[in-house]
């Protein structure tokens, strides 16, 4: 299930940065998860020793 007032209220910008995708997919992943994380995202998360968190279940 999506959480339509998170996202309206946290768009991913367009071309946004490796730090600005970790940083939104982190926050997503606590306040909504209604899609998993990309693996791209979580082998940056790997590399810098930052667990992945659980997908948050509704």
């Amino acid at each position: 299930m999506i959480n339509r007032a998170w996202h309206e209220a946290h768009r991913l910008p367009t071309n946004a940065k490796l730090d600005e995708r970790i940083a939104w997919h982190l926050e997503h992943a606590r306040e909504c998860g209604c899609r998993e994380m990309p693996e791209g995202v979580k082998q940056a998360l790997l590399q810098r020793g930052i667990e992945i968190p659980a997908r948050r279940e509704h």
